[in-house]
C-alpha cells in the first residue's frame, strides 16, 4: 500500500518540472511594445514638446470659453511649438468639452464645427487620455489627428487637435500609418 502511494506521488512529481519551466518561460515572455523606429520617435518626442507648450498657455483661456484669448494665445505660443513642423501643413484646433470647435489656426472658417461624432474626439473626452487616428480629407487625403484633452485637475476644459498631413510626415519623420497609430503619446 505504501509502495503504490509513493509511486503514485513520483508519478505526480514527474510534470511539475516541466510546468515550473513553462510557467517560467511564460512569466517571462509577456508582450513587449515594440522598439520605436527613429523616426517615430523623433515624431513622438516633438508631437509632445509641442504639446506641452500648446496645452499650457490655453487652458485658461479655454475655460473661459474666450475665443480671442484662444487666439492670441495660440499665436503668441505658435512660433515655437510649430518649430515642429515648419515645412508640413499643420494645424490646431481647439475644441470645447462638447466637442465644438472654438478656433483653428491657422483660421480656415470652412473647417469650424461640431466633432463630437469623430471617434478620436469621444475617446478623449471619455477617456481623457492622448488619442489618435487617420482621418480623411474630402478630398481623399489621409491626415493624422492627435486629440489631447485640456484638464484643469480632473475637469475636462476642451480638446486641442493636431493635424498633420499623412505624406508630410511621411517625409518628414519617415513614419507610417501604423506606427502613427501605435504609438503610445500619454507615457
Amino acid at each position: 500500500m505504501k509502495e503504490r502511494r509513493r509511486i503514485r506521488y513520483l508519478r505526480a512529481l514527474k510534470g511539475w518540472p516541466a510546468l515550473l519551466i513553462f510557467s517560467i518561460v511564460l512569466g517571462g515572455c509577456q508582450a513587449q511594445e515594440p522598439p520605436l523606429s527613429q523616426g517615430a520617435a523623433a515624431f513622438k518626442q516633438e508631437v509632445q514638446e509641442c504639446l506641452v507648450r500648446l496645452s499650457g498657455g490655453l487652458a485658461g483661456p479655454v475655460a473661459k470659453g474666450d475665443r480671442a484669448a484662444i487666439n492670441e494665445a495660440i499665436t503668441k505660443i505658435e512660433p515655437d511649438a510649430v518649430k515642429l513642423c515648419r515645412m508640413c501643413p499643420f494645424r490646431i484646433a481647439v475644441l470645447d468639452r462638447q466637442g465644438e470647435t472654438l478656433t483653428i489656426y491657422p483660421f480656415k472658417q470652412d473647417a469650424m464645427g461640431n466633432y463630437s461624432n469623430y471617434e478620436v474626439v469621444t475617446r478623449t473626452l471619455k477617456t481623457r487620455k492622448i488619442s489618435q487616428q487617420r482621418l480623411y480629407l474630402q478630398d481623399g487625403a489621409k491626415i493624422y489627428a492627435v486629440c489631447v484633452p485640456l484638464l484643469k485637475g480632473e475637469e475636462l476644459l476642451g480638446i486641442l487637435v493636431l493635424s498633420l498631413d499623412s505624406q508630410e510626415a511621411q517625409k518628414r519623420w519617415g513614419i507610417t500609418q501604423k506606427e502613427f497609430l501605435a504609438l503610445d503619446l500619454n507615457k
